[in-house]
């Protein structure tokens, strides 16, 4: 009797043996060598400098921060080199931080004109979407708007008792408008980033404490949804139907006092520092990720509010103990208690 595992195996001989100890190999084309692609890079394409070897002679510097290749300069990490499309080095950070408002080289006399390849790259897509009409951006000026907002509020109240806010409310809302406007004061911003900004929940900590500290007049959603205009970038900041009507009311004052003045800008430019702040800081709304980087620490991916930059990998010292905390706790990552600020901001 066959053993079992032979049942259903046939034993037609079908091969042709040219030794008894030596088979004949199959004729298999061979396959074509793979073509070096001639691509023209985009803007974003960044390549790695893995050694000073790779650097050309008295390139030794980031030209953006001075700082040598290689090195460790006191609170930063590692000064990694990277060669952007054009073929000019930078360090990674720089450069980075340069092509989230930027697709041009850093460099002023360089002539490299980047085409946009948005089919292949994400970050060429949003750029080709976020600039396809020109920029409308308002310079912050704080008691100005704080009085427009102050009047828009009180107008919304006298149309519908939905919006109508109690005292308390109103002097609270009020506290914050007017504590958001004055550190972003004397910037240049776009109608979406500035109703972001102004967004008491959106970069809060804690959302369900700052849901609890505005209370349900401020935090409910609108029961109609035609008040306020949709919301598109970024929709999925709020569950829909959730969105409080308090941001959505920020949304379509900024959006309509952009429309009325502001101005149109070439990008996004450089935003002026609050010199009474030294503020150059920019809020994030969300960590989507984390990562070790090549220097051995942990490297979170951050959304930015707004419109001016896209998300990007920083360093774990650069976000507030607080905010880094509630993501590591849910990504069961160990993470120092938090004793930040109430809002979340990249430290400059």
């Amino acid at each position: 009797m066959p053993f079992p595992y032979f049942e259903g195996i046939s034993t037609d001989f079908t091969g042709t043996w040219t030794s008894s100890r030596k088979r004949k190999a199959p004729d298999i084309a061979p396959k074509p060598a793979p073509c070096k692609s001639n691509a023209v890079p985009c803007p974003h394409d960044v390549t790695a400098i893995r050694s000073s070897r790779q650097l050309k002679e008295g390139k030794q510097q980031c030209p953006i921060c001075l700082e040598d290749y290689f090195s460790t300069p006191h609170g930063r990490t590692t000064v990694t080199p990277v060669k952007a499309g054009c073929s000019h080095s930078f360090c990674r950070e720089c450069l980075e931080t340069y092509l989230s408002s930027n697709i041009s080289c850093p460099l002023p006399w360089c002539k490299a004109c980047l085409p946009l390849q948005p089919e292949s790259c994400e970050l060429c897509g949003a750029w080709q979407r976020d600039h396809s009409e020109s920029l409308l951006v308002v310079t912050v000026r704080a008691e100005e708007m704080l009085g427009s907002i102050k009047d828009a509020l009180r107008r919304l109240a006298h149309e519908d008792h939905f919006y109508k806010l109690p005292a308390s409310a109103f002097k609270l809302i009020l506290a914050h408008v007017r504590t958001t406007l004055k550190r972003y004061e004397w910037q240049f911003h776009a109608g979406i980033d500035l109703a972001e900004l102004l967004d008491p929940f959106l970069l809060a900590i804690d959302a369900e404490a700052a849901h609890e500290y505005y209370g349900f007049e401020l935090s409910a959603p609108t029961p109609f949804s035609s008040d306020f205009p949709p919301r598109e970038h970024d929709a999925d900041d709020y569950t829909p139907g959730e969105e409080p009507w308090i941001v959505a009311f920020f949304r379509q004052w900024a959006l309509d006092y952009a429309e009325v003045n502001g101005e149109v800008r070439e990008g996004w430019g450089d935003w002026s520092k609050n010199p009474e702040q030294e503020s150059w800081d920019w809020p994030y709304k969300r960590i989507i990720a984390h990562k070790t980087g090549v220097d051995g620490q942990m490297e979170y991916l951050v959304k930015w509010v707004g419109q001016r930059y896209f998300p990007s990998w920083i360093q774990a010292d650069q976000l507030d103990v607080a905010g880094r905390s509630i993501y590591d706790k849910a990504h069961g990552r160990a993470s120092q208690k938090s004793k930040g600020p109430s809002r979340k901001r990249k430290r400059t």
